[in-house]
C-alpha cells in the first residue's frame, strides 16, 4: 500500500508537470522545435544517464539473479501485449497497424523511470532497465514490421532495423552500465556528480515533453472516440490485471517483490510517445496515433497507481 501512495503521489506530480508543459506550448513558450530538441536530449542523454547511474552499484550475485528474472517477466509481458493486440485489433480495421502498435508499447522510460525512480530509487531503476530492453528489441523488430509492412522489407532493412537496436542510446547505456557493474568499477564523484545533476532533470523534462505533445495533439479529440476507450481499456487495465495475476505468486518461490513491482509499473504505463513518431514515419494514422497517446497518458495518473495497489493487496493475500 506504501508503494501504490508513493505512485498516486508521483503521479499527481508528474500531472502537474503535464500540465506546466502544456501551460507553454498553448502560451507559445514551448514551440514545435523546441519540444523536438528537448524530446531528443531527454531521450539520447538524459534517460541513458539515469540508467548508467542505475549501474553504478556494487557488484551482487542477487542482483544479477534479479536482472535475470526481470528480462524473463518484461519479455513476457511485451509478447503478451503483442498477441493481445493481435487479437483485440483485426485486421479489417483501416488503423490497425497503428492501434496495435498503441496497445503493444509503452511509454516505459519517459513515464516509467520518473515513477520507478521516485518510488523504488535506483535498484527500481537497474531492474526496469531489462524492460526497456525487452521494449526496445521488441518495437524495432514486430513494431517495424507492423507499421512498415513486413512483406515489403528486405534482408537488409530487418538488418539494419536490428543494428538499430543496438546502437540505441538505452541500450547502449544498459551494455555500458553492466560492463562497469560486472568490473565493479565506480566513477569518482567529480564525474559521477554531474550525472547525478543531469539525472535529475530527466522526470520535469520528460513530463513537459508530454505534456506539450498532448497540448500539440488536442486534448479534447481523444475524448470523443470509444475505440479509443475500449482499447485503452486493454491497454492500461485488463492486461496489466492479467500480468499482476500471474507475475506476484513468483513472490512464493522467492522473487523480489521490487522486481515484480517495477515491471508492473513499466507494463502499465501508457501508449509509447513512438506511436507517433511511427505514424509520421511510415504514413499510418498519426491523429489516431496521438489520441491513443494523449488519453492513455492522463488515464494511466490514475490506474498505475491502482496496479501497484492490486499487487500489494494480493502479496498480502497470497504470499506468506
Amino acid at each position: 500500500m506504501n508503494s501504490a501512495l508513493t505512485v498516486a503521489v508521483q503521479a499527481v506530480i508528474m500531472l502537474v508537470l503535464l500540465g506546466v508543459g502544456y501551460g507553454l506550448y498553448k502560451g507559445r513558450l514551448l514551440g514545435d522545435d523546441a519540444t523536438k530538441q528537448l524530446s531528443n536530449i531527454t531521450l539520447t542523454v538524459i534517460m541513458p544517464v539515469v540508467i548508467f547511474n542505475s549501474y553504478q552499484t556494487e557488484f551482487a550475485p542477487e542482483k544479477l539473479r534479479g536482472l535475470l528474472v526481470a528480462l524473463v517477466l518484461s519479455f513476457f509481458a511485451q509478447g503478451l501485449f503483442a498477441a493481445a493486440a493481435a487479437i483485440i485489433v483485426r485486421p479489417t480495421n483501416g488503423n490497425y497497424q497503428t492501434e496495435r502498435f498503441a496497445l503493444c508499447y509503452s511509454n516505459c522510460a519517459f513515464m516509467g523511470i520518473p515513477l520507478v525512480d521516485a518510488t523504488f530509487g535506483s535498484d527500481g531503476v537497474f531492474y526496469l532497465t531489462a524492460f526497456i530492453t525487452a521494449f526496445n528489441v521488441f518495437m524495432w523488430t514486430h513494431g517495424v514490421v507492423l507499421m512498415s509492412g513486413g512483406e515489403k522489407r528486405s534482408a537488409k532493412e530487418r538488418l539494419k532495423s536490428f543494428l538499430k537496436i543496438l546502437i540505441s542510446p538505452a541500450i547502449l547505456s544498459v551494455l555500458l552500465g553492466l560492463a562497469f557493474f560486472f568490473m565493479g568499477l565506480r566513477l569518482p564523484d567529480m564525474l559521477q556528480t554531474p550525472l547525478n545533476y543531469l539525472g535529475s532533470m530527466n522526470t520535469p523534462l520528460a513530463m513537459l515533453v508530454s505534456g506539450a505533445t498532448i497540448a500539440k495533439s488536442g486534448l479534447l479529440d481523444c475524448f470523443k472516440s470509444r475505440r479509443v476507450y475500449f482499447l485503452q481499456a486493454f491497454k492500461l487495465i485488463i492486461v496489466p490485471v492479467l500480468l499482476t495475476a500471474l507475475f506476484v505468486p513468483f513472490q512464493m518461490f522467492g522473487v523480489n517483490g521490487l522486481i515484480v513491482n517495477t515491471v508492473l509499473i513499466a507494463a502499465a504505463a501508457p501508449t509509447a510517445s513512438a506511436t507517433i513518431m511511427f505514424a509520421y514515419k511510415y504514413g499510418r494514422d498519426e491523429k489516431c496515433a496521438s489520441n491513443h497517446f494523449t488519453l492513455s497518458t492522463i488515464a494511466s495518473i490514475v490506474t498505475i497507481p491502482l496496479i501497484v495497489m492490486l499487487s500489494g493487496w494480493m502479496t498480502k493475500l497470497i504470499v506468506p
